[in-house]
């Protein structure tokens, strides 16, 4: 009698304390909505409006008849693929017939930034419903998938690229999930598919492509075969960006009707060969970021793909990958975003060394954006982060807005806690060593993993220390205001 007494006492606990988990779980994606709504309706970033009037007018010219420029004036500032700028085109649609309908341009008011800013959101959905059938593929139980997508979307990683500033990576980001979601299904092909949509936006991807190619396949023929397919879409469509100059040397048009497209070859070059290390042959010096990448593609092709490992492996590459660029490339700050799914899923995967992880994955945005204050602070931390929406509607904090003669947060910072400059190196130290740190204990194990530790307590009271740091980020954007 007291066993079964002892058994139905054990069963209720479970059945309260999973209440309560869920019940935690729900009110901190309700608080997580209301911080992103905030964020949403108040945080723009100019690039974003330029991108998509490149797209208005690119409309404009279909609605104009001018067949010639829709098809080949492809703007030299919009640093993004054929495809994907179709895309933008498609979705300016709607803000096109409004303003036929009401005979006035509102393809810069407020309602179009948040329409364009809405998009982005959008294709984030996409990332994150790609991420989770990612955990779904890799066994992860339902609890464990729902509060993987909240601390996806809660990470600074994605958080501002998404949220504040509301930066178009998402969209080529979903191909990519969507190939590594196929890659570890063992469906090689559609995987290869996906990459191919993605290579051609911007060549970031790449980075990601060829290590997943190198841990699956070791014929060097076949290898060479795979990157090629993959890659085949990129001739293609430099070919569409510069057919104004093709028809210009057939002798169909003539120069003054060239168009100039954005290129991204030269950024990319500069990416692996800007940070060089100290030494080198004859002292001449070496790209860190050629060293470390090249380390990680000879992992992969020493590493075996048909393993009990296979999930978490190919996720781990494609972490180190991204992570080796940002870490020691030249890299926009907004392009974090590609590394955020990798390290949330290699996040939720270990079982072992959760606290670890958690403190690192925490503390590692937050250094990465303290060096982004410092050296792009006209995105993260520029004075004009609410000039568009709708506190751009208060003349009074637009007026202490201009009134400032600094541009950004750092200015603000420095003025207020005079600290010396010469530390700022210690920061990007701290990020490179959280990154390794996090590489090295996530790195993939045979031997079977067992919970400590009442996972979800850990997850809830990491939770709410997120949205407070995202609730901190808005409040000392907002202080610079009033400072």
């Amino acid at each position: 009698m007291k066993v079964e007494c002892a058994e139905k006492f054990h069963k209720v606990k479970v059945i309260i304390k999973s209440d309560v988990n869920e019940r935690n779980l729900e009110l901190l994606y309700i608080g997580f909505g209301v911080v992103a709504l905030v964020y949403y309706m108040t945080m723009y970033y100019w690039d974003n409006l330029i991108i998509f009037e490149s797209a208005y007018y690119r409309l404009e010219c279909l609605f104009q008849g001018n067949i010639m420029d829709f098809l080949f004036d492809w703007s030299p500032i919009v640093p993004y693929g054929v495809f994907c700028q179709m895309l933008f085109t498609i979705w300016v649609i709607p803000v096109k017939i409004l303003s036929l309908i009401f005979q006035t341009a509102l393809m810069d008011s407020i309602g179009a930034y948040l329409w364009y800013k809405l998009f982005i959101v959008l294709m984030w959905i996409f990332c994150v419903k790609e991420t989770q059938k990612i955990a779904e593929t890799l066994k992860m139980d339902v609890i464990r998938v729902k509060w993987l997508g909240l601390f996806l979307s809660s990470t600074l990683l994605v958080f501002l690229p998404v949220f504040h500033l509301g930066q178009v990576d998402v969209v080529y980001l979903v191909f990519m999930l969507w190939g590594v979601r196929k890659y570890i299904e063992g469906n090689y092909k559609e995987f290869i598919f996906a990459f191919m949509i993605a290579n051609p936006v911007k060549y970031l991807s790449v980075f990601v492509y060829i290590p997943l190619i190198l841990l699956k396949e070791k014929r060097v023929l076949y290898i060479l075969r795979d990157i090629v397919i993959g890659f085949v879409l990129i001739p293609i469509e430099l070919i569409i960006k510069n057919m104004t100059s093709i028809l210009c040397w057939l002798g169909v048009i003539d120069a003054s009707q060239v168009r100039i497209p954005y290129t991204l070859a030269t950024s990319q070059i500069r990416i692996l060969l800007v940070n060089v290390w100290g030494a080198g042959p004859d002292n001449m010096g070496a790209s860190i970021v050629v060293i470390a990448y090249v380390i990680i593609c000879i992992l992969a092709y020493r590493s075996c793909y048909n393993d009990a490992r296979r999930g978490k492996l190919s996720t781990w590459f494609c972490f180190s990958s991204i992570a080796v660029l940002v870490t020691f490339g030249t890299m926009k700050c907004y392009w974090i975003i590609l590394m955020a799914p990798f390290m949330i899923l290699l996040l939720f995967m270990d079982k072992r060394n959760i606290r670890i992880n958690f403190v690192l994955e925490a503390f590692t945005p937050i250094m990465f954006i303290c060096v982004y204050v410092i050296t792009q602070s006209q995105v993260y931390g520029g004075r004009m982060t609410f000039d568009y929406l709708l506190l751009s509607l208060s003349k009074y904090l637009m007026n202490r807005r201009e009134s400032h003669s600094t541009n950004d947060m750092i200015h603000y910072i420095k003025d207020t806690i005079q600290y010396p400059g010469e530390y700022e190196n210690a920061i990007p130290a701290l990020v490179i060593v959280c990154i390794i740190t996090f590489m090295i204990i996530n790195f993939p194990h045979n031997e079977e993993q067992e919970i400590a530790i009442d996972e979800q307590k850990v997850w809830c009271q990491w939770g709410l220390i997120r949205i407070g740091i995202l609730v901190l980020w808005y409040v000392l954007n907002f202080w610079c205001l009033f400072k």
